[in-house]
């Protein structure tokens, strides 16, 4: 899955940069003998495990666990997996960052990015930002729709990863490469990404900076914040398939849209 060369390019990477350990749980399907109906199988899931397998083969300090979605209900409640392939990104302490789907394409270097964050126990946000990310209470999910050929989308997933890195117990973050999974693009109306919904009730089209999706996440937990962040400039990028959502305040889906 990993050219040889990159993987050669990672391993001196991570062993020049990662400090603490990084556990990486995978999702996946019982592999079916024969095709039922009705039982989609995942199509996914093995390209995405051997993509897993030979990133944790390039560091000591990268651990992998394999789960079947079926035969592991208590591991299923305890991270919140709702689908599969499902990707579970957790460092010594902290956050426990979920990416549905394969990091492929723009979203893998973004992928390492994380995994070098989390074992260095860094922070990607401007110390101001992240000092307003701890002042959320409420819990808030923040799920980012993404696909591989997206160059705006990995900005979108950092912003929502560092503001769970900066405050875990209120922030949940979840990145859904949404080609994998065409039942949500239905079900949201996502006709471009990145798309972003906080607790599945408000809808942000296009990229923005940290400061603006914090400033929305307060308003979706009603926290006050000292500062007022910047609205930032929307930049989406088109799926291969339909036209961006009009601009207005409601989605067909039923999101609101600041």
């Amino acid at each position: 899955m990993i050219p040889l060369r990159d993987q050669e390019l990672l391993r001196q990477r991570f062993q020049a940069e990662l400090v603490d350990q990084v556990r990486i749980d995978f999702f996946t399907q019982k592999d079916l003998p024969i095709y039922l109906p009705g039982k989609e199988p995942c199509r996914y899931c093995r390209p995405t495990q051997e993509m897993l397998q030979e990133l944790a083969g390039l560091s000591d300090l990268i651990s992998l666990r394999i789960h079947v979605f079926e035969d592991e209900p208590e591991a299923v409640r305890a991270f919140g997996i709702e689908r599969v392939p499902a990707i579970v990104l957790r460092g010594r302490d902290g956050p426990q960052l979920k990416f549905y789907g394969l990091p492929s394409g723009h979203e893998f270097p973004e992928f390492v990015e994380t995994i070098v964050h989390l074992s260095r126990r860094e922070v990607p946000l401007p110390e101001a930002v992240a000092r307003k990310a701890k002042r959320l209470q409420e819990r808030v999910t923040v799920q980012v729709f993404v696909t591989p050929t997206c160059p705006y989308c990995p900005q979108m997933v950092r912003a929502a990863y560092a503001l769970a890195m900066a405050n875990p117990k209120a922030v949940a973050a979840e990145a859904i490469e949404v080609s994998e999974f065409p039942d949500l693009a239905r079900r949201y109306n996502i006709r471009a990404v990145p798309y972003t919904i906080i607790n599945d009730r408000v809808a942000i089209p296009g990229a923005v900076p940290p400061e603006a999706l914090l400033e929305q996440l307060a308003k979706a937990t009603g926290t006050a914040l000292v500062e007022t962040a910047p609205a930032g400039e929307t930049t989406p990028a088109e799926l291969p398939s339909g036209d961006e959502p009009p601009p207005e305040r409601r989605s067909s889906g039923g999101l609101i849209i600041p």
